[in-house]
């Protein structure tokens, strides 16, 4: 699934992402500098792809990205991409996903009259 909100000059690496092509990807992204964040999703993504990543960790780093900005680019799509394959793969949890069911309280039960 590509990534519609990414930067036009993105485009190349994320296509190569999707068709599998890891190592000229990773090519690319090794010419950006490495604290540039604009490639940010790129990286976890290759991550993700090439296995370095789980999903459960690719998701962590982009709440952290979207923490700083909900409309980071390319970080939605990739997050929902990751709790799916996190989700197939058995690596998800319903309980980091959803709160436990409410408690119903126990009836006090009346005290035995013939106890006396």
């Amino acid at each position: 699934m590509a990534a519609p909100s990414l930067p036009h000059d993105h485009a190349e690496i994320d296509q190569l992402l999707e068709a599998g092509d890891l190592d000229g990807a990773r090519a690319i992204l090794s010419r950006a500098t490495p604290s540039d964040e604009a490639y940010a999703v790129l990286r976890v993504k290759l991550g993700m792809y090439d296995g370095s990543l789980a999903p459960g960790a690719v998701m962590q780093r982009l709440i952290q990205l979207m923490r700083r900005d909900a409309e980071w680019p390319g970080a939605k799509e990739l997050y929902q991409e990751a709790s799916n394959v996190a989700y197939s793969s058995r690596q998800s949890s319903s309980a980091h996903s959803h709160p436990p069911p409410p408690v119903e309280p126990v009836e006090a039960t009346e005290p035995d009259k013939n106890e006396s």
